[in-house]
């Protein structure tokens, strides 16, 4: 069979850290890797292509659609199935990924064939037997109109094979994350052992945690030809022991590569030694969920941290020279006063890299909000993207509180004693990038405030 796989293209609507950051599709590389011998696999980056989908439906007339995607992709994915199916009526239609394992019913359609919602990596290979007509549907799949709850699904299966990077090897030198060029991803484990309260991804894994084997991970590390990697654990530094025991296999097997990881600030904060180590061995950025600066807030927000161990994980970072790409929530409840402490406090931790998320009540997770406090529909899947103020605010108006978030930006993001350091940092085009891509997320922003104003 020929397989296609595609990954959605954002619109215009949703706020586009893709302007900033643009990672290779993991998931569709490692369900190419679990096609037969006798299938044909191929892979689209529609972030990417310039042509629209019915060019390569066109081009390559499959037999089986396969289109994976976040909360903001929900009407892409229908509308591809739809589109496909008209053009090719024979084509089986599959749709998967985090936002349909959690809430299967936003990609209930008639156009699409099945919806994978537990365990792909085992489901898919066995879905494809299925269409072939040579097995029964695996458990963790869902026709048009089924509807299984948590206990009528199979428990969880981790079996991850190493993904096909062959197949998005036109796309792969325009991969980055800000600064770091060509970068590849890497994948040790499923779930957080936290419980904050406004994460989803600890409700994809129903609050369970696995941990691939690090020899299997250190084996696929070797295989990745770009030496900048990130490793898109939901928070790879949980566990100082394997930590350690990464960085020591690393050294083991004279691997170089430059890393990229994210991870909570109070292990920063409590294993300076293992940070050093790891610098050593390539650790070159951190992203760390600061989330707030405020004790009150982290408390509510089940962060299990305070502010003084923030602090102190800024310490040990600029102390090693190891970047940070801070996120920090803002809170519906914030007036200009806190906008402007927020900044004092990156300013006095000397925070030069942000990514600012309103507080948004994504499905299923503990962050409840009654739908009369929203700003838009839950439906307008397009604006849930961590960027849109989703929650009304109660102290500011709307097209004020964006203008906060503007200003925010403006005044982390440019600071006049870091801008000669990037130049002599990083290379022209890098930085190029990353100031163009700022200036559009920026010009999404302002439009937001506009509309605001006008509605």
């Amino acid at each position: 069979m020929k397989i296609l796989f595609i990954r959605p293209r954002p619109t215009p609507e949703t706020i586009g850290l893709q302007y900033v950051m643009l990672m290779e599709p993991l998931e569709l590389e490692v369900l190419a890797a679990l096609t037969g011998t006798d299938d044909t696999p191929r892979i689209v980056d529609l972030v990417l292509e310039k042509r629209p989908l019915g060019y390569f439906l066109d081009q390559f007339r499959p037999d089986v659609l396969c289109v994976t995607g976040y909360i903001t992709n929900v009407p892409e994915m229908r509308r591809y199935c739809k589109a496909a199916k008209r053009f090719l009526p024979h084509v089986a239609t599959i749709v998967g990924g985090v936002h349909c394992e959690v809430c299967p019913s936003d990609l209930d359609d008639p156009y699409i064939d099945f919806r994978v919602v537990r365990n792909a990596t085992t489901a898919f290979p066995q879905l494809l037997e299925h269409i072939k007509g040579r097995g029964k549907i695996p458990p963790g799949v869902l026709y048009p109109g089924e509807i299984l709850g948590p206990d009528e699904l199979p428990d969880f299966d981790f079996a991850f094979p190493f993904p096909d990077r062959s197949l998005t090897a036109r796309y792969r030198k325009k991969y980055f994350f800000i600064f770091h060029d060509k970068i590849a991803l890497l994948k040790t484990s499923f779930g957080c052992p936290y419980q904050c309260n406004f994460c989803f991804c600890r409700v994809i894994t129903r609050d369970q945690y696995f941990e691939r084997p690090l020899d299997e991970v250190l084996r696929e590390l070797e295989s990745i030809r770009e030496t900048e990697i990130y490793i898109v654990d939901d928070d790879f530094l949980a566990s100082r022991e394997r930590v350690m025991a990464f960085i020591e296999g690393v050294r083991a097997r004279k691997i170089s590569k430059g890393f990229l990881v994210y991870g909570r600030a109070d292990f920063i904060a409590r294993n300076p030694d293992v940070m050093e180590a790891f610098v050593q061995i390539g650790l070159k950025s951190v992203i760390v969920g600061f989330e707030s600066f405020s004790n009150r807030e982290l408390d509510l927000y089940h962060k299990n941290t305070d502010s003084q161990t923030n602090a102190q994980a800024m310490r040990v970072l600029n102390k090693l020279g190891v970047t940070c790409f801070a996120t920090i929530i803002l809170a519906p409840e914030w007036d200009k006063g806190d906008f402007q402490s927020c900044r004092r406090s990156m300013l006095d931790l000397n925070i030069h890299y942000v990514n600012l998320q309103p507080l948004t009540p994504l499905p299923a997770t503990s962050v409840t909000v009654d739908d009369r406090k929203l700003v838009f529909p839950r439906t307008d899947f397009h604006k849930w993207d961590l960027a849109h103020v989703t929650i009304q605010p109660t102290k500011l108006s709307i097209p004020e509180y964006y203008r906060q978030i503007i200003v925010l930006y403006r005044q982390i993001l440019f600071q006049p004693r870091f801008l000669l350091q990037y130049l002599r940092r990083y290379p022209p085009r890098s930085l190029w990038r990353m100031i163009r891509g700022t200036w559009l997320v920026q010009m999404q922003y302002l439009r937001k405030l506009k509309e605001a104003r006008h509605a």
